[in-house]
């Protein structure tokens, strides 16, 4: 495996960050150290989203304590409103199936490796424009098989898009987007970036935001982009996807509880679509109108979605539904902090009468750990059940921000005898007719998260599948092992 180069470019990352610790006093304003109270402003955290990280604050120099905040806020001009911001991550995965697809196809013994590098400027010319450009190269090891389509992207532009601000009066603005972008909803259930993924979903397009204090409102139309090995990237001119998406703050509701109240409209016209379920190919014209739920009074968290699908295909009608719930209870003053937590998800399947299409489309999740870490199952004629274990097993020490483990188990059965088991990329796992059982099976997953600082992370997982009687009667069988590490490190 090639990891030499992923291993020095950590390497020199833990020794840079270890040196801004180690910063003397004398680097800092004569101001600060006078004033002992004085503390620097705190840098905002990393997320998916690297261009709503606001680095303005290193304009006062006595905020930079890291030895790369020098490139993460470069004045262009005298004012210091034109500015550049650079940033990246480069992430090492290894994975280890026992019985992939439970058996079936190439098996790859001695485990292989994922690597990716993601590089992005963040430029800004006043307070209205802005562009943002994150390049990404993506790389496979050791697979028997070959990569998996989303596991190969050699140098490739993952995002690039320009923004233009409206102020409108008070405190809501518009934001116009052109260009390559993520897209990012919610529990990500319906739409989102994947990051578990080597090469992740990106779309090409317009999208309009329109924020107020305790609202936002996001209008999108956008393709989704193919991703190619060794070529630039293209959008999938037989797919486009719109979306009304509407985000709802409801501070009165529970005070302190952050309640949040999300809904949409989502329209997927896909040409060339085939149903495992039907004959031929045709387009598919689809709308989701969802619905989605968040509060946190605490110690109880609460997450309720649901989901109605109706349109056509071919001279069938569409008539899906899907529901998710995941809720929790902290008990925050007992050793380890644990949360117990239950999920229950429900998606539709099958033709359940003549005429009829009744398997939900689960349009462009972030599919991983929705339905187990495995990712053999997927949202689509499915019914599950998710109890589950959080721990912290240690906060703000030495070399660990946090370190949390979550248990989890899941049971899975098919919602509709007439169709067959997705996986979570919406690949048909196991055709329907052959078995009437009902039942798929389970998976339990443990996985540790470890924060070692703001700049370097690591987890380690393991699952394991025990196939019930619609795989058993299906095909190949096999329980499936699955073992994982990664270590990250975002700057």
């Amino acid at each position: 495996m090639r990891i030499a180069p992923i291993c020095l470019f950590l390497i020199v990352g833990i020794a840079g960050t270890a040196a801004a610790q180690s910063l003397p006093p004398t680097t800092l304003p004569s101001t600060q150290e006078n004033n002992p109270s004085s503390r620097p402003a705190p840098p905002p955290k990393y997320t998916l989203s690297r261009w709503d990280e606001n680095y303005t604050y290193l304009q006062n120099p006595s905020n930079r304590t890291d030895c790369l905040d020098s490139i993460k806020y470069i004045p262009l001009n005298g004012s210091g409103d034109w500015y550049a911001s650079f940033g990246g991550q480069i992430r090492d995965r290894y994975e280890y199936f026992n019985n992939y697809t439970f058996g079936a196809g190439p098996q790859t013994r001695d485990g292989y490796n994922l690597a990716r590098l993601t590089e992005n400027v963040d430029m800004h010319f006043g307070p209205d424009i802005r562009v943002f450009v994150q390049g990404d190269s993506a790389f496979e090891t050791g697979r028997d098989g070959g990569p998996r389509p989303t596991d190969r992207d050699e140098l490739d532009l993952e995002q690039g898009f320009g923004d233009y601000l409206i102020p409108i009066g008070g405190d809501m603005a518009l934001t116009l987007r052109a260009g390559r972008q993520y897209l990012q909803f919610g529990a990500e259930r319906l739409i989102g970036p994947s990051d578990f993924l080597n090469a992740r979903h990106t779309f090409d397009g317009f999208r309009a935001d329109l924020d107020s204090k305790d609202n936002s409102l996001d209008f999108f139309l956008v393709r989704p982009v193919l991703v190619e090995f060794y070529r630039f990237d293209s959008s999938d001119d037989k797919n486009a996807l719109a979306g009304i998406y509407d985000t709802l703050q409801l501070p009165q509701l529970m005070p302190a509880a952050n309640s949040k109240l999300e809904m949409y409209t989502l329209y997927l016209d896909r040409l060339g679509a085939s149903f495992p379920t039907l004959s031929g190919m045709g387009t598919e014209d689809v709308y989701t109108l969802g619905a989605r739920f968040t509060s946190v009074p605490k110690p109880f968290d609460f997450d309720v979605e649901g989901d109605y699908q109706v349109g056509s295909f071919q001279s069938a009608d569409v008539n899906a539904y899907s529901f998710a719930t995941k809720d929790g209870f902290t008990l925050s003053g007992v050793l380890l902090h644990p949360r117990v937590f239950f999920g229950f998800d429900i998606a539709s399947g099958g033709n359940r009468n003549r005429g009829t299409i009744g398997t939900f489309n689960q349009l462009y999740p972030s599919g991983h750990g929705q339905f187990g870490n495995i990712d053999a199952i997927g949202r689509q004629n499915i019914i599950d059940i998710d109890p589950g274990l959080d721990l912290t097993l240690l906060e703000h020490q030495q070399y660990v921000d946090s370190l949390k483990l979550r248990m989890s188990f899941y049971e899975f059965w098919r919602q509709s005898l007439e169709d067959g088991v997705y996986t979570a990329a919406g690949t048909v796992l196991r055709a329907a007719g052959t078995s009437n059982s009902r039942y798929i099976g389970n998976e339990l997953d443990f996985l540790l998260n470890w924060q070692i600082d703001r700049h370097l992370s690591a987890y380690v997982g393991y699952s394991h599948f025990f196939p019930g009687g619609f795989i058993s009667t299906t095909g190949s069988s096999r329980d499936i092992d699955f073992f994982y590490t990664a270590v990250t490190y975002t700057f």
